[in-house]
C-alpha cells in the first residue's frame, strides 16, 4: 500500500459507491433497508441439538464491559445504552421477522470491569465473565461491541471452544490460534500498527527523525507493539526508542508518564507512535504539550481504539485546547469509518442510517448522525446481524459447530460506513478495506481556527479512499 495521503479531504460519499454487488440482498439478514425479512418455519419443530441450543433458542452472551466506571478516572465515554441496544435488535429478530428457523435468540447479560484494580487484576475479573459465559449460561456465541483485551478472547474461543464476534482488534497469533472462532469487526493489532508505520515511512515522515514508541505495560499490549510497531520499523532501517508506561493491572496507564516524556524532550522526538489506549492517551499527549515538547509528528492506527473520534476527542476534552491544538494532524490509517457530529462534512452511509432508525423504531433512542453513540448503534447492529445470519445459515437443527462454521464463511457483509467487509476461511478480521485520515483540531477549518467553540472537540476526517486490505 503505497497511497500517499491527499491535501484535500476525501468525500465521505465515496464509501457508499464500493462495489457491494457481493451481499445477497435476498438473505432475510441482508436486506439494507430493513434489519431483517421474516423467513419461513421449517416443516417439523426445532430439537434441542447441543448446549446452548434447545428447541425454542440459541443462547447469545453480550459481554458488556461497564464503561461508566470509566468516570472515576474523570473520563466519561457517552456510546448510549449498549444492553439496550443488544436487546432492540434481538427483539427485531425474535418479534419483528418471527426468530430463526422456529428458534428465537435467547440473549444473556454478562458484565465485566472496565477498569480492574481494588487488589484484583483486570485480567482476572475477565476470566470470571468468561466463565460466567461459557460454563454457567452456556453461549453458543458471544458478542462484545465495548472493547476487551488480554485474556478474555483466549478464555473464550482457545479454552472453551466459544465463537467470539467483537469490536475490538485483536493479536494476530491469537487470532489464528482460535481457530476462527474468533472474528473482529477491527484490524488485527499488528496490521494496525504495519500500516501506520508503512503510512509514515511511504510518506516521507521518518527520514533522519528520532522515533519514539510510547505503549502500555500490558502482557499482550507490548507484544503486539514489538511486532507491529518495532520489527516493522527496525525492518525499514529505522531505530525507534521504545518507552513504556506502567498500568499496575489496570487499564488506566500513567505510571511513569512525566519520565517518558522527559526522556522524549532530551533525545529530541521528532516523530511519536503512541500505543495507547482512550484512557491514557490524553494524559500523555496533554503532558507533552505541558512540558513544551517541540510538536512531533504524530502517528496512529486503530490499535486500542485510536482511529475514531470517540478516542482522539477525548485528547481535547479532558487535557484541553492546547492539548488538542498539539494532537491536530495526527495522521491515521485504519479501516474505521472517518467522520463525527463536529464535522460538518459527515454524512451517514445507508446501513448506518438504516440500522439507527430500526433502533429507534423498537423504541431506542434517536442519537446525532456521526456521535459515538450513533456509531455504536451501528457497531451493535452489525455484530447482531452477522449473529443472526450465522445461526440462520447453520440451518434448521444446528449443533455449535455449524453455527461457528457458518459465521466464518458469511461471505460479504455490511458494516459502519458500509467498508468493504467479509469473512472467509482464513479471513479472521472483518473489514477488508483501509483509509487515510487525520486529527483535527478544531474541526471547522477558518471559522474558528485561532478560537475553537468550547464544544469543538475536534474530528478525525478522510483524507483517501478507500483501498484494499493486503
Amino acid at each position: 500500500m503505497e497511497v500517499v495521503p491527499s491535501d484535500e479531504d476525501a468525500g465521505h460519499d465515496d464509501a457508499f459507491e464500493v462495489d457491494h454487488g457481493g451481499v445477497d440482498r435476498t438473505h432475510p439478514f441482508q436486506p439494507l433497508e430493513r434489519f431483517c425479512t421474516t423467513s419461513t418455519d421449517p416443516d417439523e419443530a426445532p430439537e434441542e441439538t447441543d448446549r446452548g441450543i434447545s428447541g425454542e433458542s440459541v443462547t447469545i452472551v453480550h459481554l458488556r464491559t461497564r464503561l461508566e466506571e470509566l468516570g472515576m478516572v474523570g473520563v466519561t465515554v457517552d456510546v448510549g445504552n449498549t444492553a439496550a441496544m443488544f436487546e432492540a435488535f434481538t427483539a427485531l429478530v425474535n418479534d419483528g421477522c418471527g426468530g430463526i428457523h422456529g428458534r428465537r435468540l435467547d440473549l444473556r447479560l454478562v458484565e465485566v470491569s472496565a477498569l480492574g484494580g481494588a487488589g484484583v487484576d483486570i485480567d482476572t475479573l475477565r476470566t470470571v465473565a468468561c466463565i460466567e459465559a461459557t460454563e454457567q449460561i452456556p453461549a453458543v456465541v458471544v458478542v462484545s461491541s465495548t472493547g476487551l483485551q488480554g485474556r478474555m478472547a483466549d478464555c473464550l474461543t482457545v479454552e472453551h471452544d466459544v465463537a467470539f464476534l467483537t469490536a475490538q482488534g485483536q493479536p494476530e497469533d491469537l487470532l489464528r490460534k482460535a481457530g476462527g472462532l474468533l472474528r473482529s469487526t477491527s484490524l488485527a493489532s499488528e496490521t494496525a500498527m504495519r500500516l501506520a508505520v508503512r503510512m509514515a515511512h511511504d510518506g516521507g515522515h521518518l527520514d533522519g527523525r528520532f522515533i519514539a514508541v510510547v505503549a502500555p505495560d500490558s502482557p499482550g499490549d507490548m507484544d503486539s507493539v514489538e511486532e507491529g510497531l518495532l520489527e516493522s520499523l527496525r525492518d525499514l532501517g529505522y531505530d525507534p526508542v521504545f518507552h513504556l508506561i506502567g498500568c499496575e493491572g489496570t487499564t488506566t496507564c500513567r505510571v511513569g508518564r512525566e519520565v517518558v516524556v522527559d526522556r522524549m524532550i532530551a533525545a529530541g522526538t521528532d516523530v511519536v507512535f503512541p500505543a495507547l489506549n482512550i484512557v491514557s492517551l490524553p494524559g500523555l499527549i496533554g503532558e507533552m504539550a505541558a512540558r513544551g515538547m517541540p510538536k512531533p509528528v504524530i502517528l496512529q492506527s486503530g490499535f486500542n481504539g485510536q482511529s475514531d473520534n470517540l478516542a482522539a476527542s477525548r485528547v481535547a476534552v479532558y487535557s484541553g485546547v492546547e492539548a488538542g491544538r498539539y494532537y491536530d494532524g495526527t495522521l491515521i490509517v485504519d479501516s474505521a469509518q472517518a467522520g463525527g457530529a463536529d464535522n460538518p462534512e459527515f454524512t451517514p452511509s445507508p446501513f448506518d442510517g438504516m440500522c439507527n432508525a430500526e433502533f429507534m423504531g423498537m423504541g431506542g433512542d434517536s442519537y446525532d448522525p456521526g456521535s459515538a453513540a450513533y456509531a455504536m448503534v451501528t457497531s451493535v447492529c452489525t455484530l447482531m446481524r452477522m449473529t443472526a445470519r450465522a445461526v440462520f445459515d447453520a440451518g434448521p437443527d444446528p449443533r455449535r459447530r455449524d453455527v461457528h462454521h457458518a459465521l466464518q464463511h458469511l461471505g460479504p457483509v455490511d458494516m459502519g460506513g458500509m467498508v468493504p467487509a467479509s469473512t472467509g476461511h482464513d479471513n479472521y478480521v472483518v473489514p477488508d478495506a483501509v483509509r487515510f485520515m487525520e486529527y483535527r483540531y478544531p474541526c471547522r477549518r477558518g471559522s474558528v481556527a485561532d478560537s475553537p467553540a468550547a464544544e469543538d472537540t475536534g474530528c478525525v476526517v478522510a483524507t483517501s479512499d478507500f483501498m484494499p486490505l493486503g
